[in-house]
């Protein structure tokens, strides 16, 4: 079994579980337990909530012909399409937080994504034609939607949906859901590092706002390229994607009991996960203090491209489309996956402004705005609903 991560001298030992899923690594962190029957319990639902990845991409991956969003965007310009039930819901999801965004987050604003060549990785600046036609064909304005049957059509075709801005935090929320389930009451679900979702906290890992300089960091910090993003890890053990491997090193059986809920534990607090700066990676901005909620991250650090002399993100303003610009990075912190998804990428869209003007409504929802400076070529970090035990900057 190869080891992927060093341990490291800090609080708490805990074992990661990893699969590569959605074009990213999804891990599953669970902290070490005393007793091995609850260690091996709680790595079977690891390897569970895993599994609930996999079936996720495969319902929501454009990549996919055979996914059920493939077989949607195919006919729904011709027919009625009937959509099963969760599929039906994580739409209802998407459009719900359309709706709050005003427009700022669009499901179905995937021509753009295309005319702008991110589906292929491959930025460019389309001709005003397509562009023009790209614009035209996006919108849920497009979307005929049938409650009763659970049925959806387009009004013409080139519509297409795209989960690609939600999908990750869906997974994660389904990950999720299995660990809660199992009994799992301290643990920390990543997808590609530019989401998580927290339950309770890390072992002996006691959370409390101060100033501290990045050279008085001792703990592992490992960086995520698509957003920017950093966790931190303390002492841990190999983390082994096999399944099979995985089983066989833990001797897994079936009647184990679960783990203890964390608030039945001393000293667990939550998890900490670092945030560098969008355009100089290696260096790390501060920390945040992740419980019980769920995070995520939008960003241009590296999706990004060159014309005529300015710098252009794959992040596409949906209402006007054009990639948003003034923010550097936009940080969410929600009850769900996919409202975090989502609202990371609506934040980096609407500015300030606009996300201060949903987190007002929505107290349960934090920001942290990474923003271009007035003073260039500065930068100014912005928080929202974001407590001092939660937030603790460098």
């Amino acid at each position: 079994m190869d080891e992927i991560f060093d341990e490291f001298s800090a609080p708490g030992p805990l074992t990661v579980f990893s699969r590569r899923a959605m074009a990213a690594v999804f891990e599953v962190a669970v902290n070490d337990a005393s007793d091995e029957r609850a260690n091996e319990f709680a790595a079977a639902a690891a390897l569970d909530a895993l599994d609930e990845v996999d079936r996720v991409e495969e319902a929501l991956s454009v990549f996919r012909p055979t996914s059920a969003l493939s077989r949607a965007n195919l006919l729904a310009a011709e027919m009625n399409v009937r959509l099963d039930d969760e599929l039906w819901e994580w739409l209802e999801t998407a459009l719900r937080l359309g709706d709050e965004t005003r427009g700022a987050f669009d499901v179905a604003s995937a021509p753009l994504w295309r005319a702008w060549g991110f589906a292929r990785r491959d930025g460019e600046f389309p001709e005003p034609d397509k562009l023009a036609r790209a614009l035209a064909l996006s919108g849920v304005r497009h979307l005929r939607l049938d409650e009763d049957a659970r049925t959806l059509a387009f009004d013409e075709p080139g519509v297409e949906l795209n989960f690609g801005a939600i999908g990750k935090g869906i997974a994660l929320d389904c990950a999720s859901r299995v660990l809660d389930d199992r009994g799992v009451g301290d643990y920390l679900v990543q997808g590609g590092q530019s989401g998580a979702i927290a339950r309770g906290g890390r072992m002996n890992d006691d959370f409390r706002p101060r100033n501290v300089r990045p050279a008085d960091a001792t703990d592992a910090f490992e960086l995520d390229e698509e957003s920017g993003l950093t966790k931190r890890f303390g002492a841990r053990k190999a983390v082994e994607t096999d399944d099979e491997a995985v089983a066989a090193m833990l001797g897994l059986a079936g009647d184990a009991a679960p783990l203890a809920r964390s608030e039945s534990r001393a000293g667990v607090f939550g998890w900490t996960i670092g945030v560098s700066h969008p355009l100089a990676p290696d260096h790390r901005l501060g920390e945040l203090w992740l419980r019980d909620r769920a995070l995520a991250t939008s960003g241009a650090t590296y999706q990004f491209f060159w014309s005529g002399g300015k710098r252009y993100s794959h992040i596409i303003d949906p209402r006007t489309g054009y990639p948003a610009s003034g923010v550097l990075s936009a940080t969410a912190l929600a009850p769900s996956g996919a409202e975090a998804d989502a609202l990371s990428t609506a934040f980096f869209v609407l500015g300030i402004e606009g996300s201060r003007e949903i987190c007002a409504r929505r107290p349960e929802v934090s920001a942290l705005l990474v923003v271009e400076s007035e003073k260039s070529p500065g930068y100014e970090i912005v928080t929202l609903n974001l407590a001092d035990d939660v937030w603790r900057p460098f």
